[in-house]
């Protein structure tokens, strides 16, 4: 085949989604995207198989070893929290558990973390990831940031100052803040918003902690001062800070409202909250809706966000606490009377996407309702939700007109608290609510609803969660006991009516659970073998051609050994080695790189256990070990393959024959035995 040949061929494969290799006569390997070799003509292309490929996308990979390489793990995590030496690595107080002693280890050599009490490890991009609540995506922007290295992506990258430039927007947005803020605290004409937080009772302390603001009644305030600003209107009506009438006019959002901003787990202002407070308009010229939240942007999303979270975060995550009311003062109030986990939601019902966002925080959660109707409708139409989410909600009802400023105002942080303490679970705030005012003797009608609603309530609770604990278990018999006792009818029939409605709402986990559920790793189940084969191409770059040549993915078995095996032989295929380095670099699965962190920690362990006890085993016998072991599984797959179809009779006579033959051989090999020679 001539070079120009070569390079059309190399063009084909580069538009399409399959994966080549080519090979130089000595062996050697290299990308499909590497042309060079257009001027050797001793190249020839071969297709390669491809037992699990997918075309990368995103940042480039070299992109993303620059930021790893910038961002020193000890100095990121040091930034966090204060690290001190240990041996030759770092420890610190882990910020996921309530941690006294110091058990969140760093490895400078490995620039790798470990908290062995919650079973997390992984790279600067997995603390970033779990530390700000975020997705990989958005670790590596931060991580860039941090270091000063612009995002090389595989798409068009927005210009800089356009309205499809987030830094642009998030610029904006902390103008904006500061403006309303500054009117706030100094204007004359703010002098009502002013009045009202006072007689609200909210100290100058909570004011300038949570930046609130306000915008004056002036249709263009905002607009207008923004004209001697870098931010054009354009700028602004993308951050939904102002609007555009009819007539093509800007005017402002939020104008004669008090100003609630609201942030990022990152502290950037991303949106805003407003609200009418009196004394601004007359009754006959305020503008509709007492309430108003900025709509959904390019910077913000009613279900990705809970307000507050920013200031309380860090304590939530070690307490696994978190309280939901609300509204913004609710949150104020709670802060300002000590209280470290309270949030709220944003003028939108929690959904599953909040459920996501407060399972990386927090394991037990109470949602704070007003005592009015409205409030018991609302913890009825979300109860389903966390209990099909398996997430331990405690429901708060607090007595009739009263919200929790309020009642924390009035009656202080510590009753509050032990409300929230005493909260009933989920399904005890069911049966409450179903039960009440129903004569379980007298109207079988509404008696048989009331079960019917709390038992539907109850089969939504995941079957996985009672088989995998004995006091849920537990709980669940003293619930259908009770239940018996209440309403005047036999265990036995209400465990029968469980089991029909489980069966009948059986489905498959929604995307919560599943990724809940593969968070963690069984390491002491993983097998041996497999555990050892790849823990030997990690250390060894020589091993891996004759690994993924001899052994594919699928004679691994099903789990995370198998998926991370799998990103191996891609790194086989694209011409890259299989280190540590590397597949910390190119796999995203924080699973899996807390799985490559393990492994290697394991045999840098198992080498130091070694040392002063005599000849450790080679590391050239031990993979020939393990090829031998993997090709004798491999065979006997086959063999019980081929005896099931002489069983079901698929071969003719001679067939059978010659098979049957194969087999004794294959056993008298393996025993040492030699075959019969022909003739």
């Amino acid at each position: 085949m001539d070079v120009a040949n070569q390079g059309c061929l190399v063009r084909q494969c580069l538009s399409t989604d399959r994966i080549f290799e080519f090979r130089l006569k000595d062996g050697c390997r290299r990308q499909a995207g590497d042309l060079s070799f257009l001027v050797a003509s001793k190249w020839t292309l071969t297709r390669v198989p491809v037992w699990s490929c997918s075309v990368s996308s995103g940042l480039a990979a070299d992109t993303k070893d620059r930021i790893k390489q910038a961002n020193d793990i000890v100095d990121l995590i040091g930034s966090y929290m204060e690290l001190r030496r240990q041996g030759s690595n770092f420890v610190c107080h882990c910020p996921w558990h309530d941690d006294h002693r110091p058990s969140l280890q760093v490895n400078p050599a490995r620039q790798s973390w470990v908290c062995w009490v919650c079973d997390i490890r992984g790279d600067v991009f997995d603390f970033v990831m779990r530390r700000e609540g975020v997705e990989f995506v958005e670790a590596m922007r931060i991580l860039a940031e941090r270091a000063g290295i612009p995002l090389t992506l595989m798409q068009r990258k927005a210009e800089k100052g356009s309205v499809n430039d987030k830094q642009t927007l998030y610029q904006a947005m902390a103008w904006a803040e500061q403006q309303f803020h500054e009117f706030l605290l100094q204007s004359p004409a703010a002098e009502a918003p002013r009045r009202y937080l006072a007689d609200r009772g909210m100290a100058n302390d909570s004011i300038n902690e949570f930046k609130l603001g306000f915008c004056p009644t002036s249709f263009s305030w905002l607009t207008d001062r923004a004209k001697d600003s870098a931010y054009s209107s354009e700028i602004l009506e993308a951050c939904d800070l102002v609007g555009r009438n009819n007539h093509g006019s800007y005017y402002d959002r939020f104008r004669g409202r008090l100003i609630f901003p609201i942030r990022d787990t990152m502290q950037r202002p991303i949106a805003l909250g407003g609200r009418l407070v009196p004394g601004v308009f007359e009754p006959e010229n305020e503008p509709p809706g007492k309430y108003i939240n900025s709509r959904e942007t390019r910077l913000f999303s009613k279900s990705d966000t809970l307000y507050g979270l920013n200031l309380v975060r860090d304590q939530v995550a070690k307490d696994r606490n978190l309280t939901i009311v609300e509204g913004y003062t609710d949150v104020i109030g709670a802060w300002q009377a000590g209280l470290r986990n309270v949030v709220a939601c944003l003028g939108t019902a929690l959904n599953e996407k909040h459920i996501r966002l407060v399972k990386r925080f927090a394991d037990r959660i109470t949602l704070v309702l007003d005592g009015d109707d409205a409030g018991r409708k609302r913890a009825n139409e979300i109860l389903d939700l966390f209990v099909a989410n398996d997430i331990d909600l405690r429901i708060l009802t607090l007595p009739d007109d009263t919200d929790p400023f309020d009642f924390v105002m009035q009656q202080g942080a510590e009753e509050f608290q032990n409300r929230v303490q005493a909260a009933a679970d989920a399904i005890e705030h069911k049966i409450r609510v179903e039960t009440r005012g129903v004569d379980v003797i007298n109207d079988t009608h509404l008696a048989n609803q009331a079960l019917e609603n709390i038992l539907s309530t109850v089969a939504r609770v995941p079957s996985s969660v009672f088989s995998g604990s004995a006091s849920k278990v537990l709980r669940q018999d003293q619930l259908l006991t009770r239940l018996a006792r209440q309403f005047h009818i036999d265990r036995p029939q209400i465990k029968q009516r469980l089991i029909e409605l489980r069966s009948r709402g059986s489905r498959q986990p929604g995307p919560s659970e599943a990724t809940e559920n593969q968070d963690r790793i069984a390491y002491d189940r993983l097998d041996r073998a497999e555990t050892e084969l790849v823990q030997l191409i990690m250390q060894d770059p020589s091993f891996l051609d004759v690994c993924c040549e001899s052994i594919s993915p699928e004679q691994f078995k099903e789990g995370p050994l198998r998926k991370l095996y799998k990103e191996i032989c891609d790194c086989f295929h694209a011409g890259r080695d299989a280190t540590y380095q590397e597949l910390m670099l190119q796999i995203e699965d924080s699973q899996l790189k807390g799985l490559v962190v393990y492994l290697d920690t394991q045999w840098q362990d198992k080498i130091l256990a070694t040392e002063g006890h005599g000849q450790p085993t080679s590391m050239r016998l031990l993979l020939d070990q393990l090829l031998q072991r993997f090709s004798r599984l491999h065979e006997q797959t086959g063999n019980r393959q081929t005896i099931s179809r002489l069983h079901a009779r698929n071969f003719d006579k001679q067939e059978e024959t010659e098979t049957l033959e194969q087999l004794l051989n294959q056993t008298k090999q393996r025993h040492g035995l030699k075959p019969p020679m022909d003739g």
